[in-house]
């Protein structure tokens, strides 16, 4: 392309070598002449300019395919109208034409050389425009019609180019009154602003925008970029819900960074901890764990696996003690952040009562009397392995079964005749079975069992009697 750092190559195009005189006298040595009498696309190829002595339909036809500026020396109107030709693309041989020709085709080089850098700076600014991960509209301030749109805010909005550039701002926002009040100008606002735009197909789009006024031709125009946020805000009205519902469990919540840091954390949390939520926030979690180094590269693997984890943690209270949590952890995502939430519950008095009650077991288990168990509705709730031997069955057959619905027959005939006696105390003993006369005679005792003044069931033990 000319670039005025040399002299620009112009091919002068005529039919005789008088006209080849007057055309390159015409010239200064500004430029590089070359006259030829026969057209070819080398020379479309290597010069900056054609300048032709005459006209006809495919030489036009040819001119206006290329690239490269031209100009038609023409002798009369009607060649003008008879080529149809423009302005810009002919000119009248009038007199003295030859003396202004060179400034002419000057000025025409030049306007080529600043359309070529115009197109370049323009498809470099629609490149980033359309690129940016926001969507852009110009809008005419006065009437709020739409003069450009890039491609992202037609990708947001359903709407062809030509489609939303024949709109205005009022059909495309949901608040109309609080749209043109804000991204009009009429207030003004110094942070970004939310509201709610309209898809071609009825739907409701969240968006933030900011916007900036400018001149455009002889009119204010503003500049509206917007940034869907609809999944965000989503997210975070999800999010809020499911703080506002753990604020109020009675579990532990908590939620970490990914540097181990609590974010997060309900009320209960903080109270079994001992600490007021301002305490803890900010404090790394491990600081109330107590665990050996082997677990916690056990959790992370399994974190970093499957993006979640179950299992038992240590944790300690302010005062020292410690208590046991049934935990499970998994990966939250928020916007661009990733967090660690942690849900659990205290299973310290649990276990202790599982352990207490197996030692139980293993104490009623550890004797040869026969121990059986129901609560106030007559449920078996527990049988020790002589009981079991016995009335030859299994308490997995029989556990939370109804007296009726007890498949052992011996152990239904028993517990029929123990629930017909009087409940508290059980004064008369219990031979059983009743009528079978054999050193395997059974004798049972009763009695109700309380918890805290409230009774919870009745236990029988039996021994053989001769």
């Amino acid at each position: 392309m000319f670039d005025f750092y040399s002299k620009p190559r112009i091919i002068l195009v005529g039919r005789s070598q008088k006209d080849a005189r007057r055309l390159i006298e015409a010239f200064d040595e500004r430029f590089d002449v070359r006259y030829v009498e026969e057209v070819s696309d080398e020379y479309s190829r290597f010069s900056d300019a054609m300048v032709f002595d005459y006209v006809g339909e495919d030489i036009i036809m040819n001119l206006r395919s290329g690239s490269i500026p031209y100009l038609c020396l023409i002798g009369s109107e009607k060649a003008v109208a008879k080529y149809s030709l423009e302005p810009g693309e002919y000119l009248l041989k009038g007199p003295g034409y030859l003396h202004y020709l060179p400034e002419i085709v000057y000025s025409m080089l030049e306007k080529h050389r600043l359309q070529k850098i115009l197109d370049f700076e323009r498809e470099k600014y629609m490149g980033l425009v359309n690129s940016m991960g926001c969507g852009m509209l110009i809008l005419r301030k006065r009437d709020g019609n739409v003069i450009f749109c890039n491609q992202v805010a037609q990708s947001l909005l359903g709407y062809s180019e030509e489609e939303i550039e024949k709109m205005r701002l009022q059909d495309l926002v949901y608040d109309e009154p609080f749209a043109l009040e804000t991204i009009l100008g009429i207030e003004h606002f110094e942070t970004d602003r939310e509201i709610v735009m309209l898809t071609k197909t009825g739907g409701k789009t969240y968006v933030i925008f900011n916007t900036s006024e400018m001149l455009y031709g002889a009119e204010s125009v503003v500049q509206l970029t917007f940034m869907d946020i609809s999944k965000q805000k989503r997210d975070r009205e999800e999010l809020i819900l499911q703080w506002r519902f753990l604020d109020n469990a009675e579990e532990i919540a908590i939620a970490v960074d990914e540097k181990g840091r609590i974010v997060y954390l309900n009320k209960f949390a903080a109270e079994i901890h001992g600490y007021d939520l301002e305490e803890m926030l900010g404090d790394n979690l491990a600081s109330y764990l107590v665990h050996g180094e082997g677990e916690a590269e056990s959790m992370q693997f399994s974190m970093m696996k499957s993006g979640k984890w179950k299992g038992r943690q240590l944790h300690r209270r302010r005062d020292g003690t410690e208590f046991i949590v049934e935990a499970k952890r998994s990966i939250l995502r928020v916007d661009d952040n990733v967090y660690e939430l942690v849900i659990g519950i205290d299973i310290t008095e649990s276990i202790e009562l599982q352990r207490r009650n197996n030692l139980h077991s293993l104490l009623l288990n550890g004797t040869g009397d026969l121990a059986i168990a129901t609560d106030m509705k007559n449920r078996l709730i527990y049988l020790n392995e002589a009981a079991e031997k016995y009335f030859e069955t299994r308490l997995e057959n029989e556990e939370n079964k109804a007296l009726e619905d007890i498949s052992s027959e011996p152990l239904r005939n028993f517990l029929k005749i123990a629930v017909s006696k009087p409940s508290e105390p059980l004064k008369n003993k219990i031979r059983f079975p009743v009528r079978q006369k054999s050193n395997a005679v059974i004798e049972f005792t009763g009695k109700i069992v309380r918890d805290h003044d409230e009774e919870v069931g009745t236990i029988f033990i039996g021994r053989k009697v001769t």
